[in-house]
């Protein structure tokens, strides 16, 4: 049984329940269970008391948002509702109207734009703490064995015959064992005869990790030894033949090449961290 909000609720409550029902549950606040909107409704008293204090925290004073940022950002919602009908509509089901929706998205966007400048602020990540990162998280930064792999793909999809099948089925058997007695010539015939977008390159499909692939072709692929090719694999899409030219074993990054990765993760904490901070100060400086 699902709940239904109240007939009667505050623009902001509406707004912050909407929004929490997408982000949490994936679903319309009409959509949610008893169970569902009473841990919605907890959750929006929560952010709108705390997007309280943040509007009337110092931080606040000077923080303008534009008129044409908000409409932006409306327009953006407008599109991905199909068109301004229906997501007025929409609005109306959650009980807001259009006026105290830009009032409330106006607050929104203030709250963002006041905790992305404390993020801003927080301290630069150094060098030692990348280097310590690099060195606690070893396993992390480890890149697995590749395969320089070429394939070759004939469609059964628009295959309406019994005929038309067995046809292709010689074709693609006739192929393969011509590429047994010598794979080298695997690009031209995949030039010829692949209906594979990488016909064009010779079948190149480029350097593939484990998991790139579906899991048939993954399978057999990663089962090839260098200049190895593989049986004929059937799936739901027609026949491939895939050839392993090369083998790129897994070697670990060297700190160089994992530092900016290194660099992104904790500026991210660093600036979540700072942010956390400040909202803490919010509520111990009313004491």
């Amino acid at each position: 049984m699902h709940s239904r909000p109240p007939r009667q609720i505050e623009p902001t409550l509406a707004f912050t329940l909407m929004k929490l029902a997408l982000q949490v549950f994936e679903k319309k606040v009409a959509e949610l269970t008893m169970e569902e909107y009473a841990e919605a409704y907890l959750q929006a008293c929560h952010e709108m008391s705390l997007q309280e204090k943040i509007l009337l925290s110092e931080a606040a004073c000077g923080v303008i948002i534009p008129h044409k940022t908000i409409l932006a950002t409306l327009f953006t919602l407008q599109a991905e509702h199909g068109d301004p009908e229906n997501f007025f509509h929409y609005l109306q089901r959650n009980n807001l109207q259009l006026d105290d929706y830009l009032i409330v998205l106006r607050n929104d966007l203030t709250v963002e734009t006041i905790l992305a400048r404390i993020a801003f602020h927080a301290d630069p990540v150094s060098h030692q703490e990348l280097e310590a990162y690099y060195d606690n998280h070893l396993d992390s930064f480890y890149s697995p064995e590749q395969r320089g792999t070429r394939h070759i793909f004939i469609s059964t999809e628009h295959t309406y015959s019994d005929r038309k099948a067995d046809a292709l089925r010689h074709r693609i058997q006739a192929l393969h064992s011509r590429l047994q007695h010598d794979p080298q010539n695997f690009s031209m015939e995949a030039r010829l005869h692949s209906d594979c977008t990488t016909a064009i390159d010779g079948g190149y499909f480029g350097r593939v990790s484990p998991g790139d692939l579906c899991a048939t072709l993954d399978h057999a692929l990663f089962r090839l030894a260098t200049g190895e090719i593989s049986p004929i694999i059937q799936t739901a899409q027609g026949f491939h033949i895939l050839f392993c030219e090369a083998i790129h074993p897994g070697q670990r990054l060297t700190f160089q090449q994992a530092s900016q990765q290194i660099q992104q993760i904790l500026t991210r904490e660093k600036r979540n961290t700072a942010c956390r901070t400040w909202i803490k100060s919010l509520f111990h400086n009313l004491k």
